[in-house]
């Protein structure tokens, strides 16, 4: 999906209703998962692989990134929304890149949080590249915590065996979602890349349909007391995750891995960061 669609589709999102307490659901899910496996991870810079939760939000798990972090994303729009809202004291460096040609050094970073950001590419292709730019630039022993839609989730499943321009007319799907993987390939794939994956599991487990339509609904007579009791119960779904059941219930397969030794890249990096929210983008590209 080209970057300009995003860009509109950021600007729908930011004039329209936050949905606060969703996207605050959402922020805490990633930052429990991150608090866990993020804690082994070597001393170092962090990188988010986009930045849409931080363009249209002040709930986004940037909001705990370590001073110095890192965040990327093909759209100017969505990196120029970000850099508004994310405070410019914590030293956050956000850059215009695309995933599948990253210009980060490789052997550079000690964690990666991708939340579901390698779910936009139209081919299995695009998928593969974009997977092994992103990794590449772990150093040894950095973190990788890799989110993918779900397709074991039966409300996944329909959705993409289903038309996307008929969902996106409905309003069911507001931008494109391309290729995913099961949990099985998504390990073979990260294995091949040299990376050990050390936990796998399923999060954001609140029904998402109820939940958001909830949130909406509430939007314009919400007390912090009711937006505070929404997202304890959106939150006890979680509980859902250490069940048997979790694969049918969360919407997000999550897997952490590690990389267990340097690795040598089709083609050589001259530069540690592309362009930043001031400049132009090198090229358009999916989120």
């Amino acid at each position: 999906m080209a970057s300009e669609n995003w860009d509109q589709v950021v600007a729908d999102f930011q004039s329209s209703p936050t949905l606060d307490v969703w996207r605050a659901y959402m922020k805490e899910v990633y930052c429990r998962l991150a608090r866990r496996w993020f804690a082994a991870a070597p001393p170092g810079r962090r990188l988010k692989t986009d930045l849409f939760e931080e363009a249209i939000s002040i709930h986004h798990p940037m909001a705990e990134f370590p001073e110095g972090g890192m965040g990327m994303d093909g759209s100017i729009s969505v990196v120029a929304g970000a850099k508004n809202n994310l405070e410019s004291s914590s030293g956050y460096r956000l850059l215009v890149s695309d995933l599948r040609r990253s210009p980060i050094r490789p052997g550079t970073l000690s964690s990666i949080l991708s939340g579901s950001s390698l779910d936009h590419f139209e081919t299995e292709e695009e998928l593969v590249s974009g997977l092994a730019e992103v990794t590449a630039g772990l150093t040894p022993g950095g973190v990788l915590l890799l989110t993918l839609d779900n397709p074991q989730n039966p409300l996944i499943w329909l959705r993409n065996h289903l038309p996307y321009r008929m969902l996106n007319r409905l309003g069911l799907v507001p931008y494109f979602v391309g290729k995913t993987w099961s949990r099985r390939d998504a390990r073979r794939q990260l294995e091949s890349l040299g990376l050990e994956v050390i936990d796998e599991t399923a999060i954001a487990h609140a029904p998402r349909a109820p939940a958001i339509w909830l949130d909406s609904l509430t939007t314009n007579w919400r007390s912090t007391r009711l937006g505070d009791a929404l997202l304890r119960a959106y939150l006890a779904f979680e509980v859902l995750e250490g069940l048997p059941t979790r694969y049918l219930t969360g919407y997000y397969i999550a897997i952490r891995a590690c990389q267990s030794k340097a690795r040598e890249t089709p083609r050589s990096r001259t530069a540690d960061y592309s362009t930043t929210a001031d400049q132009a983008p090198l090229s358009p590209v999916s989120k």
